[in-house]
């Protein structure tokens, strides 16, 4: 009996054990979702005209590659850059921004989509005092003061008794509250981005030659004609300031003559005793009246 157990103790000790089974099935690998470049979305509805600022757009994640040709995407430009532009036509929130929707200023099509609706862009000559230059800027808004021309009408007959014909001047307001839209050919925005540069801008205090306004079409037609028959000056206003919105029409008796800004004219044209000019061939010589 004791042989007999032995043995089969043996038997069990040199049996191998039995092999785990192992599973044939493939393990599935997780690899990460692909991430696509961002697209510039409108936040809000940007309306033509409209100027573009921070609160307007930002970057979205998108779920595909779109065209970097025709799609604002954040590897190739920045978010900033975008800031003062204007949209051709209505964008609504959550649309994707493309460069057919997105004008800068000084490219083509930009004045036209920051016109309001029914008004117009009208250039008038001017200089570097008419125009304020260095202080009125694209996106102020101005008064436009027409003078006629000084004609070459003054009289003086050489000494400090001398009878003085007044020159022909005068002024009036002709449009009130317009937008400036450029000087010369410089567009701006009315959102600009501070630059970190400190240097002074190429375009401070510069001679102006032409100033483009925002105006109805009725103050395009005064505006055409006064130029041709005086000066044109801007008047800057203040922000916000939309008080007085006159045009020709309404202000009949707004017309500033010579004789309300200063009496001298007048008071040398009108000597206290009678006198006599005398023409000596070249000279001109003024006599008193004997009594």
């Amino acid at each position: 009996m004791i042989a007999l157990g032995g043995t089969f103790v043996m038997r069990g000790l040199a049996e191998p054990a039995p092999k785990a089974e192992v599973s044939l099935q493939p393990v599935a690998v997780t690899r990460p979702a692909h991430v696509y470049t961002p697209v510039l979305v409108a936040s809000r509805d940007i309306h033509p005209g409209e100027f573009i600022d921070g609160g307007a757009i930002h970057w979205q994640a998108v779920k595909k590659d779109y065209p970097k040709a025709l799609y604002l995407k954040k590897d190739s430009i920045d978010l900033a850059s975008n800031f003062g532009a204007t949209v051709r036509k209505l964008v609504k929130k959550g649309d994707l921004l493309t460069y057919s929707l997105v004008v800068k200023p000084g490219e083509p099509g930009f004045l036209a989509s920051v016109l309001h609706k029914g008004m117009r862009a009208v250039a008038i000559p001017t200089n570097a005092v008419a125009s304020n230059a260095g202080l009125v800027s694209a996106g102020d808004h101005v008064d436009v003061i027409l003078g006629l021309k000084k004609e070459n009408n003054v009289n003086v007959s050489g000494d400090d008794t001398s009878s003085v014909q007044p020159p022909m001047l005068a002024s009036q307001t002709l449009v009130t509250n317009v937008r400036v839209l450029a000087l010369n050919n410089v567009v701006r925005s009315g959102v600009q981005v501070r630059s970190q540069d400190n240097k002074k801008r190429k375009d401070d205090n510069q001679y102006f030659e032409t100033v483009t306004l925002e105006v109805t079409p009725k103050q395009s037609e005064r505006l055409a004609v006064a130029r041709e028959i005086g000066t044109l000056q801007l008047a800057l206003r203040a922000v916000g300031d939309n008080n007085d919105i006159v045009s020709l029409a309404d202000n009949k008796t707004g017309v500033t003559t010579l004789n309300q800004v200063t009496d001298i004219y007048r008071k040398l044209s009108s000597p206290s005793t009678p006198k006599i000019v005398l023409y000596m061939g070249n000279k001109v010589q003024v006599e008193d009246v004997a009594n």
